[in-house]
């Protein structure tokens, strides 16, 4: 009987690795997809007096700086927006030079692969 209790957690265990590493080798920005590095999108105006809306907010999944690029490539490749992330606090500081709906933030976000987990604050920008 403990034959077969002990197989079916080691069966379970088994399952539970392999759905974990389908789902890290399905591509994203872990570097699962066998690429190494991960090009920036880089933001043009990088002067904060011309983000005058700023957002913090908090971003489940991050583990990595190809995670963090990930994040960032996802705010800053929309118009008017400049991300930084600060990947000890899986927190991403937002800029904007107009104020963005957080829903649209959040969709660019899942959109990437990630999901903000809660809203810091939302306002405007202290210069």
């Amino acid at each position: 009987m403990s034959t077969i209790i002990i197989g079916l957690v080691l069966s379970a265990m088994a399952v539970c690795s392999l759905r974990l590493s389908a789902l890290r080798l399905a591509g994203g920005c872990s570097g699962g997809s066998g690429q190494p590095y991960i090009p920036k999108v880089k933001v043009r105006d990088r002067n904060r007096f011309h983000y005058p809306y700023h957002t913090s907010l908090k971003v489940s999944g991050m583990s990595s700086g190809n995670s963090a690029v990930c994040v960032e490539n996802a705010l800053n490749s929309m118009e008017g927006v400049w991300a930084k992330v600060n990947l000890l606090n899986e927190k991403v500081s937002v800029y904007m030079k107009r104020e963005v709906d957080e829903a649209a933030l959040r969709i660019a976000l899942k959109d990437a692969g990630y999901a903000v987990s809660r809203e810091t604050e939302y306002g405007a920008a202290e210069l």
